[in-house]
């Protein structure tokens, strides 16, 4: 899950409410496309980032609460592989909810890491 660790910056991104596709999590990478939140995949810079539980909408879709993913803001996410350095790339989990150890085509920047895998890793969507 992506908490917000740090904000580089004084000002707080305002949570807005934003209707999305069924499934998405609290703490979940998404992307705005289509009018609608989606689950981002592994290499998609997310757009949103989902801050709490979905509600119905005043049709027949869910609305979700989330922030946009800015680059001055730190989020510490959850490592599925051991991420070596710091200064690199990785790529998203495949649940959206945290991070991988793999380089390629990454869209999450490493600030600090413990190098073990299940271990939080702090960066940012640059």
């Amino acid at each position: 899950m992506f908490n917000v660790y740090a904000r580089e910056v004084s000002d707080v991104e305002p949570i807005r409410v934003l209707p999305g596709a069924e499934g998405l999590a609290m703490g979940m990478a998404a992307k705005f496309t289509a009018g609608a939140l989606a689950k981002a995949s592994a290499t998609e810079k997310p757009t949103h980032i989902v801050m709490g539980p979905a509600v119905p909408g005043p049709e027949s879709g869910l609305l979700y609460p989330a922030i946009r993913v800015l680059p001055t803001t730190i989020f510490s996410a959850p490592a599925s592989g051991a991420v070596a350095q710091a200064g690199g790339l990785v790529t998203l989990a495949e649940d959206g909810l945290g991070v991988t150890n793999t380089a390629e085509s990454g869209v999450f920047t490493v600030l600090h890491t413990q190098n073990k895998a299940g271990t939080p890793v702090l960066g940012y969507f640059a």
